[in-house]
């Protein structure tokens, strides 16, 4: 089986000059990051073969290999590096994970709300009134008044992290609101707004919660070094502790 790679059809020059406009540089440097970490961190053997089982399914190795015209390294290195990346991140960022959940719990929590907003103040008073005589329901108003995207969703957004919205007063007033509340109309920024709160989830330390945490963290690790590559800092070696498990 004959595998082409890049050589096969850039020049070295070439590739570089490709690399560079589009700029792929970081993402490149942080795959060979992962890279390391991944022929840094044991996997057993059972595990192994329960990951390949499932990618293959049906298929031969070689058909995958084929189709994908990779090498039998390469198919290693995607099999494993899920499973040692996660490794990796347990190793290094689990101790006091909790205590940064807490830290940043209330950004977490998940919220839905319905949002409508005009430039015209007396519309908007108007179309506050309505509502709180029910003479319209918030999905008609949105629908047929918002002038932003959020119309053609008859004013629903998110679910959405509450830390994530912005402008930072938009979280402010969605936490003064019980779910079905309603807030009077007010301006933000350019616009008059009116807002009810549809939903509030609690963030939990749960197993996806720490997953993501780990992954959040992980990403950071990742980031720090490879914008210390492309500067030309000299890197600390990558570490994985066998007897850590």
């Amino acid at each position: 089986m004959m595998n082409k790679n890049s050589t096969d059809f850039f020049s070295a020059e070439e590739l570089s000059l490709l690399i560079n406009r589009l700029e792929l540089l970081p993402i490149l440097l942080k795959r060979q990051q992962e890279e390391e970490i991944v022929r840094l961190v044991p996997i057993e053997e059972d595990v192994i073969k329960e990951l390949r089982d499932s990618f293959l399914g049906d298929k031969t190795l070689e058909e995958v290999l084929i189709e994908r015209n990779w090498t039998e390294q390469d198919f290693d290195l995607h099999l494993r590096r899920p499973e040692a990346l996660a490794r990796f991140a347990a190793h290094q960022f689990a101790p006091g994970l909790e205590e940064r959940f807490l830290s940043s719990k209330s950004g977490r929590d998940e919220v839905i709300y319905s949002l409508l907003r005009v430039r015209d103040p007396a519309l908007a008073r108007e179309l506050w009134i309505r509502l709180e005589e029910g003479e319209v329901t918030f999905a008609e108003a949105a629908q047929n008044y918002s002038e932003g995207p959020e119309s053609h969703r008859k004013g629903i957004v998110g679910p959405i992290r509450i830390g994530d919205l912005h402008p930072k007063e938009l979280a402010d007033s969605l936490r003064l609101l019980r779910p079905g509340e309603l807030t009077p109309p007010f301006q933000l920024n350019r616009w008059h707004v009116l807002l009810r709160l549809e939903q509030l989830t609690l963030s939990r330390f749960d197993d996806s919660m720490r997953k993501t945490l780990l992954l959040e963290d992980l990403n950071n690790f990742l980031e720090q070094r490879i914008q210390r590559l492309l500067k030309g800092e000299q890197l600390e070696e990558l570490n994985y502790d066998t007897d850590y498990e």
